[in-house]
């Protein structure tokens, strides 16, 4: 199966492979399925291992809809029965960490493994409110701007960034990907991503949490592992120390090794 359609109406893009304990995993901003080429490769001899492009992304429809994070979990869910999926460990990478926490917010079920892989708890700070995993308005108001004025000038400076080692084909597939998100759904996505808050409702979810981050990541630091860990009553951590950004393709075997034995630990 390559793709399913929505109760709204809109394809998604499907990778199923394998078979066993299932895996989802769920990719971030301006992103496919595609990225996690490595893991799905390798994680497919011993689980069910499912990815799927968010609506506006990758191979998946492209409507003009709110591309909010109802929507985006909405779809998850949908997916989660739609292939029958049962006790899946959740894979949220990047803004695939809001996706899933709000899909779990929002009561979804389904789930009884969650990782957070290098992304944001909260991604905008206000002047009372000072969380210091996350950016100022100005700062992300700048970077918004230059996006909507100057898109897709920056876009590979933002790939090497992101990389702890780039290499050129590397940072040209990535890019590839990138340009299959239209403008218009950049900005709404993040625009979005900026309403949410999940500090407080960390400390309600009751299955294992694993955060796994990029030592030499530029938007991420570990210590929001740490806190991520300390904050879930389950919660745990695991630091990749030569990635960035991209620990499942810059030290994809033991992001491999770390999956599987999260997944199968009772």
């Amino acid at each position: 199966m390559s793709y399913l359609t929505t109760p709204d109406g809109v394809r998604l893009r499907v990778c199923d492979r394998g078979s066993g304990p299932a895996i989802v995993l769920v990719h971030g901003w301006k992103m496919s399925h595609r990225v996690f080429d490595h893991p799905i490769h390798r994680l497919q001899r011993d689980f069910r291992v499912v990815s799927y492009d968010l609506r506006g992304m990758g191979e998946s429809d492209k409507p003009n809809c709110r591309y909010d994070f109802d929507e985006h979990s909405g779809d998850l869910a949908f997916l989660l029965e739609e292939l029958g999926l049962e006790d899946v460990m959740l894979v949220g990478w990047s803004l695939g960490c809001s996706v899933s926490l709000r899909h779990l917010e929002r009561g979804g079920g389904r789930v009884g493994r969650l990782v957070l892989v290098n992304g944001p708890i909260r991604l905008a700070r206000t002047a009372d409110d000072a969380f210091p995993w996350s950016m100022t308005e100005d700062v992300l108001d700048g970077y918004f701007s230059a996006i909507e004025n100057e898109w897709p000038t920056q876009e590979r400076g933002f790939t090497e960034e992101s990389l702890h080692r780039s290499h050129p084909d590397l940072v040209d597939a990535i890019f590839r990907i990138t340009q299959q998100t239209p403008l218009d759904v950049v900005l709404k996505v993040v625009r979005e991503q900026v309403k949410l808050d999940f500090r407080a409702f960390l400390t309600q979810i009751d299955i294992p949490v694993l955060g796994l981050y990029g030592r030499h990541d530029p938007y991420y630091p570990v210590e929001l592992a740490e806190w991520i860990a300390a904050q879930c009553p389950r919660g745990k951590h695991v630091i990749f120390e030569e990635s960035a950004h991209y620990p499942f393709i810059e030290e994809k075997e033991r992001f491999v090794e770390v999956l599987a034995d999260f997944a199968r630990r009772s």
